[in-house]
């Protein structure tokens, strides 16, 4: 199933616990500095980490993962720092 979704604080993408492929990211970042994210295989930040996203201080930053997307088979956890004003997220949750 594809979606969207807008997080603005810590937490999970998707369904929780379901594998999912994340094809791409838009972060905006306020005036604080440049946002950081970092993207956790699983439900929660004790999980692996596979990837650390850097923004812009007081604009917008893309990411994309290309046509084969980032994989994340325990499921989608991100951990947004303050400067990070909101993210919002391209997948496909797989269903099975």
């Amino acid at each position: 199933m594809a979606g969207s979704q807008r997080l603005t604080a810590d937490g999970v993408v998707g369904t929780s616990g379901k594998a999912i492929r994340l094809f791409g990211y838009t972060m905006r970042s306020g005036a604080g500095g440049p946002g950081i994210i970092l993207l956790y295989n699983g439900t929660d930040g004790t999980g692996t980490e596979k990837w650390k996203g850097t923004g812009l201080m007081d604009g917008s930053a893309d990411k994309i993962f290309g046509a084969k997307g980032k994989h994340f088979p325990a499921g989608l956890y991100c951990d947004i720092d303050g400067d990070v004003t909101y993210i919002d997220f391209d997948y496909v949750q797989e269903t099975a």
